[in-house]
């Protein structure tokens, strides 16, 4: 099963709220002129795309404001807002080689989260061999919330099934249910697979720290910051030697502090630097420990959702008992991921919020000693949650549902890849997501 083979197989679609739907006039109010566009972009990121928005619109960059990032490699849709001085600086288009923006009016204020209700998916899965098909369809199935969910993966009698490869429609309009864990975008930073950031600033190991987050090349990283991470990597130490050849990065602040400081063998200059970075990629250091703690923390509760607690980490929990559980289970390279059939889980945990970690957080049932045991696996207690010697990045508290819908659900029928060459199949899978929950951990939750 793949994903992504070309930016049109991952298309997204930010919703706006009804509130804000209603908000939007022809004509600019009061002393401020918040021009709204809707953004098209294809294989940009939204900095990029609302950058060339900008030098279009003749504005400056930091008078744009956008809800959310969408993914560079997908065409996506979202929504702009730019401070203009009067309504007749606002073309009603623009474009660019991958963009393209229309206005859609005028608001009384910079667009945020707050203004839309989530983002709409319609995502194309190839590579399908006829099992992985089935699979995806034995687990919609389980995950669908509707009386119609026994249709799926019966075949004959639901009426929602067809022969592999007929053109009979394969439609539910319908809601899955499934754990609403991060996804792997949230987990950028560790992408190297070489360790977690924060577990670094935790016990003050600036150093390790620094060199996880600017010096540990990925295999995923590409143009300025793969040549980056790699130099640092094999000249760490040369600080005044390599400053020159460094592609010209915001990250290559720390180096200057380094090659400039005296004691670096101490470690002081060491906090310094990274406390150079740029605040927004601490934040998300910190931020993607605290999504993986809480990961693992809701895969052990999604068991006992359902009455079927997960094994825990060393426990086991051979073939056989995975044959004879209903759970779900999918790996990922961010740790696994175990997901309820809809139908298991009652409405006390369907409705709960689970928090992301912070050093003051209170620890309460029926989560509690889920979150200590995987506390005390990471080695760390409550009360480290936090940067030594730094103010900042920290560990903030936050809520997250720990289960999350993916509402009006439709799955097409396998139909052939035009892109594969050894025969195989494709579908397409279409659904709405709150805001924070992501596509990517619905495909994991249907088998990819």
């Amino acid at each position: 099963m793949t994903i992504r083979k070309q930016p049109s197989d991952f298309r997204v679609e930010e919703l706006l709220s009804p509130e804000t739907q209603a908000a939007i006039h022809d004509r600019a109010g009061g002393s401020d002129v918040h021009a709204l566009y809707e953004l098209e972009k294809t294989s940009l990121t939204t900095p990029a795309a609302v950058n060339e928005l900008c030098r279009a619109l003749k504005a400056r960059p930091d008078h744009a404001s956008y809800a959310g990032l969408k993914d560079k490699h997908a065409q996506t849709r979202q929504h702009i807002t730019v401070k203009l001085r009067t309504p007749s600086d606002a073309p009603r288009a623009a474009e660019g080689k991958q963009w393209h923006a229309a206005l859609r009016g005028f608001v009384d204020h910079p667009i945020t989260a707050a203004d839309i209700t989530g983002n709409r998916f319609v995502i194309t899965v190839r590579d399908l061999k006829r099992p992985d098909s089935e699979e995806m369809d034995r687990r919609a199935g389980l995950l669908s919330e509707t009386p119609s969910r026994r249709g799926w993966g019966e075949g004959a009698g639901g009426g929602l099934l067809s022969p592999l490869g007929t053109s009979t429609p394969r439609h539910l309009d319908t809601c899955l249910l499934f754990t609403n864990y991060f996804g792997a975008q949230r987990f950028g930073s560790a992408r190297h697979g070489a360790g977690w950031i924060a577990k670094s600033l935790i016990s003050g190991d600036f150093e390790t720290a620094l060199k996880l987050a600017i010096g540990t090349p990925a295999r995923k990283d590409t143009g300025k910051t793969r040549d980056f991470t790699r130099i640092l990597a094999s000249r760490w130490g040369d600080w005044k030697g390599m400053l020159k050849d460094l592609p010209r990065l915001p990250e290559a602040r720390a180096i200057e502090v380094l090659a400039r400081g005296r004691h670096v063998d101490g470690g002081g200059d060491f906090k310094e630097a990274f406390a150079a970075l740029p605040y927004f990629l601490q934040s998300l250091f910190v931020e993607a420990y605290q999504s993986h703690l809480w990961n693992r923390c809701a895969c052990e509760l999604t068991g006992a959702a359902a009455g079927t607690p997960s094994p825990r980490e060393g426990e086991g929990g051979g073939r056989s008992s995975a044959t004879q559980s209903p759970m779900l289970r999918t790996g990922d390279e961010f740790g696994e991921m175990l997901f309820a059939p809809a139908s298991l889980i009652q409405p006390p945990w369907r409705d709960l919020d689970l928090p992301l970690l912070a050093k003051n957080s209170e620890l309460l049932d029926p989560w509690k000693e889920t979150y200590e045991r995987v506390l005390a696996s990471e080695g760390i207690a409550l009360a480290d949650l936090r940067v030594k010697g730094l103010k900042r990045p920290f560990f903030g508290e936050a809520s997250r549902r720990l289960f999350a819908e993916a509402r009006n659900f439709a799955l097409s029928v396998p139909e052939p890849d035009e892109l594969s060459r050894s025969g195989l199949r494709k579908r397409t899978a279409s659904f709405d997501l709150s805001r924070g929950s992501y596509a990517t951990v619905v495909l994991r939750a249907l088998g990819q």
